[in-house]
């Protein structure tokens, strides 16, 4: 089964649950383009953006949308919608802000990457285009102003591609591959051998930080090895592979479709999530999900450092998780882990996951308040802050809404709701 197959069980799957968003007309959203042109723009220095997914007609696959707002009040008040104020893109895609650039990469039905930026009249415009090969599943910025957008692969021995991405053009500087940590086994059903599957990269100084599970490389969705974390680390810019470290405290890093596995804070110490989950992704999990830590300076996971999430207390597993500030991050924890029909369904539920701040200095799990506990959210870009708040999307079966979280209190506030199928990111771009 390919990955856009997959993604296609987990819409419909979705779609069970959101009867109640198939009301949009066809009307409205065949005006949207005429009235988008017609419709002067917003001249600012400072622009406020999220990408949606918006609602499918009887069907039609859903259609993402770049929707420019007012101001930032609006993700505070009001209704979110994409009819005649959207920029249709072209089929499912991913969206990822690095500097003041937002990249929009389509999927399986297109194969080009769109940067959009503020112009000289302080308007959002077009910057660039390129093309790739295959779907760049994971991003990354870098600390010399350059996106990381890398292609991966469910099956096969191919090396995974990294392209580098310069945000003054908005194009690709270079393109550089590497195996990473490839099994190539013996070619037998019981020995095919497996791939690495980047959840996230960091830069610290000269070095690449890159977190990774393991697929079976037949394509069959198996995840081997799970009984241990594994981080490459990179030279960078040169790209030369220094070495792999492992731990076995817990399981490997990240999930697929999330990009911030690994986390840098204020000081530069690195910080990576494991999930252990069956319901996202993994196919086996023998080890506590947790949270590891690589110091300062250091190029080995911290021996003094290991947060069993899964056994503390308001814990569980991690499905994504990425960082706010002071020592603290933003997770949802996954609340039923059974698995019933496939490893997905995390991904797929809309009453599987709730909402928490983590203290990693204190290793605490604090439920955030005023969220609807449980809930579900497939699609989670790094989290958008502002005002030292988290501005965050939570879906369930009655709507889909932004919600205002301090950390500091682990209470959120109810912001604007969202008519969609669902929020894929929220951006802000300055001149």
């Amino acid at each position: 089964m390919q990955y856009h197959k997959l993604n296609h069980i987990i819409m419909y799957k979705l779609n069970q649950y959101i009867k109640n968003f198939l009301l949009v007309s066809l009307v409205g959203l065949l005006s949207c383009n005429s009235e988008e042109a017609n419709r002067p723009p917003i001249v600012s220095n400072t622009k406020y953006l999220v990408a949606l997914e918006a609602n499918p007609i009887g069907l039609e696959a859903p259609v993402d949308y770049l929707v420019e707002l007012s101001s930032i009040q609006d993700l505070s008040n009001g209704i979110i919608d994409a009819e005649n104020k959207g920029k249709p893109q072209i089929g499912w895609r991913f969206f990822y802000q690095s500097s003041n650039v937002l990249y929009t990469a389509g999927y399986s039905d297109d194969v080009t990457c769109i940067s959009y930026a503020i112009n000289e009249n302080k308007v959002l415009a077009e910057k660039a285009k390129f093309t790739f090969n295959k779907t760049l599943d994971t991003y990354a910025n870098t600390e010399d102003n350059k996106l990381i957008a890398v292609q991966l692969s469910y099956s096969g021995f191919e090396k995974k591609r990294f392209h580098i991405v310069n945000n003054e053009t908005g194009k690709i500087e270079r393109i550089v591959e590497h195996e990473i940590d490839i099994d190539r086994g013996d070619g037998t059903p019981s020995n095919p051998g497996s791939i690495p599957w980047i959840t996230g990269m960091v830069q610290r100084n000269n070095k690449l930080f890159i977190s990774y599970h393991k697929w079976t490389a037949d394509g069959s969705y198996k995840t081997p090895d799970t009984d241990q974390a594994y981080v490459a680390i990179f030279s960078y810019p040169e790209f030369t592979l220094e070495k792999i470290i492992t731990d076995n405290r817990t399981s490997p890093i990240g999930t697929n479709g999330h990009t911030t596995g690994i986390i840098k804070t204020e000081n530069n110490d690195i910080y990576s999530f494991s999930s252990s989950a069956l319901s996202a992704g993994y196919t086996a999990a023998s080890k506590p999900s947790g949270i590891l830590k690589i110091k300062n300076n250091a190029t080995e996971f911290d021996v003094d450092y290991f947060f069993d999430v899964e056994n503390a207390p308001n814990g569980g597993k991690i499905f994504w998780m990425d960082y706010l500030g002071n020592g603290k991050a933003i997770a949802r924890i996954i609340i039923d882990d059974s698995v019933k029909d496939d490893h997905w369904e995390a991904y797929t539920k809309l009453d599987v996951v709730k909402l928490v701040i983590i203290d990693l200095d204190a290793k605490t799990v604090t439920d955030v308040q005023g969220v609807p506990n449980p809930h579900g959210q497939r699609y989670t870009s790094p989290v958008f802050k502002e005002n030292n708040k988290a501005f965050i999307s939570v879906s369930n079966d009655q709507e889909t809404r932004i919600y205002i979280v301090d950390p500091n209190t682990a209470s959120a506030t109810k912001g604007a709701k969202v008519n969609g199928k669902s929020l894929k990111g929220i951006f802000k771009l300055t001149q």
